[in-house]
């Protein structure tokens, strides 16, 4: 048996860009046979939704209520995982952060004011994984590949042109991790993405393993 996972997803409490809410996200998420999901809001120095918020405790406070809305909708048979996709001042460049605990992101300030070399050595110190997301997209930068742990090879967002067919070339000549996702905003984002797991999985640090070692399949489009 195989359990789906969306590993790429934004929620309208915290993303600006989100149109549905935590709740809805994992309603819909339920209904096409999904095991969970990793909610992967905006993570960036530009504060929640464009307000900035200077102190951190509230920063991470403000950025986990996306991820605590639908962790409240979980259930035994569908699991909701915690994630970011950070930005960091250097570039236009998005990562995702597989593996991170709340905790984490208290114990890390500002970790969204660094850049990917220093953010890399302090995810890697954790055992959180980083993943460039939509590498290949108009205005997407090439960074040092030894930065980063794999690249998301499937974007689903129809709204962007990802070039996944390329990211996915170029994350096979890199030797690194592949990952799908539906990039989920919108309703037409939905259930465009993610990986088939062969276990569950009941944390961000269990998935971050699977990931590492290969354990899954990638979902490419519904």
């Amino acid at each position: 048996m195989a359990y789906l996972y969306e590993l790429h997803c934004h929620t309208s409490e915290v993303s600006g860009c989100g149109k549905i809410c935590a709740a809805d996200v994992v309603k819909l998420l339920k209904e096409n046979n999904y095991s969970g999901v990793v909610i992967t809001d905006h993570f960036t120095s530009g504060g929640i939704k464009g307000t900035p918020i200077t102190d951190w405790k509230n920063y991470v406070d403000a950025f986990l209520a996306g991820y605590r809305a639908a962790k409240a909708h979980a259930t035994q048979d569908f699991h909701v995982l915690l994630g970011a996709e950070i930005r960091f001042p250097e570039n236009d460049n998005d990562y995702l952060l597989l593996g991170i605990t709340e905790q984490f992101l208290y114990d890390n300030p500002h970790l969204n004011s660094t850049s990917l070399r220093e953010c890399s050595e302090i995810a890697h110190r954790n055992g959180v994984l980083i993943v460039q997301a939509h590498p290949m997209r108009n205005s997407m930068t090439i960074m040092r590949p030894e930065y980063l742990d794999g690249y998301e090879v499937y974007n689903g967002n129809v709204r962007h042109n990802s070039r996944n067919e390329i990211a996915e070339a170029w994350a096979t000549l890199n030797g690194k991790i592949k990952t799908s996702g539906s990039d989920f905003h919108e309703y037409e984002d939905l259930a465009r993405g993610g990986v088939w797991l062969e276990k569950e999985v009941l944390t961000a640090t269990e998935l971050a393993t699977e990931l590492k070692n290969g354990k899954y399949t990638l979902k490419k489009t519904k």
